[in-house]
């Protein structure tokens, strides 16, 4: 919980007649929690897909990608990635940086398990990635539908020794004399 009330203090303020005028919502509106919270309950309809997709990975010739924003709130990549792992595929690679540009743009992180399972993180990205991230969706659709190794982080290199002072132009000037 906050200190400062949190989630029952954000309900009090939504619900407030000022509040509801500023954001065009009509007075009767009720607005409510949908996490199972006072006058909504959720309750599973489908059965958990945890043993389809263990079918898919193990026991069929396809590749599989999971792949979630980062900054997504309905379904954020932490879950995401808990749920990747308790598949119990054995990771081939840790969970590590992937690149647009093999360098350092970052698009997000991957960790990969055996069968050609992968958990994709597209970084900046929320639930709608395409939309938040198009030219980091196109690289990373591109790769995976051509099968292509995701591209990793390259620590830049630090100049030579010495070489520092020589980058700026006035400073070459004042070391030949």
């Amino acid at each position: 919980d906050y200190a400062c009330g949190g989630e029952q203090a954000l309900f009090e303020w939504v619900q407030h007649p000022k509040v509801k005028a500023q954001m065009h919502v009509p007075q009767e509106a009720k607005f409510f929690s949908g996490d199972n919270g006072v006058g909504f309950t959720y309750n599973l309809t489908e059965a958990s897909l945890l043993p389809f997709y263990r079918s898919v990975i193990a026991d069929t010739h396809l590749r599989v990608l999971i792949y979630n924003g980062d900054t997504d709130p309905g379904l954020n990549s932490f879950a995401a990635e808990n749920w990747t792992s308790f598949l119990g595929f054995e990771e081939t690679e840790e969970w590590r940086a992937w690149t647009v540009d093999g360098r350092q743009f970052v698009g997000g992180y991957v960790t990969r398990y055996k069968h050609d399972f992968d958990f994709l993180t597209i970084r900046g990205a929320g639930h709608m990635v395409p939309e938040f991230k198009p030219k980091v969706t196109l690289e990373f659709l591109s790769k995976w539908l051509k099968n292509e190794e995701w591209l990793h982080y390259a620590n830049p290199q630090p100049p030579p020794a010495g070489a520092a002072d020589f980058a700026d132009p006035r400073l070459i000037s004042q070391t030949r004399t």
